[in-house]
């Protein structure tokens, strides 16, 4: 198994596939790290602005590049 490219508490941009049309682009923070399937690494993200939390391809994201994430709670795993 592939090791995770991004760690909890990481500030992330999620550039959705055009399949998911109704998801959210932008700003998230990893909240969890995810088993893989078929397709690779999975997280639990959750949007900054409105705090709603998906699961996630590692292929999905890319690493923000602007100012450090604030961790807002306690994390978890799984």
């Amino acid at each position: 198994m592939k090791e995770h490219k991004f760690a909890v508490g990481t500030r992330v941009l999620f550039n959705p596939p055009p399949r998911h049309h109704a998801a959210a682009s932008g700003d998230y923070i990893v909240a969890g790290l995810m088993p893989a399937d078929g397709e690779g690494n999975q997280y639990r993200i959750e949007n900054r602005a409105d705090r709603h939390q998906r699961v996630v391809h590692e292929a999905e994201l890319s690493k923000a590049t602007f100012a450090p994430a604030v961790i807002p709670r306690n994390f978890s795993r799984y």
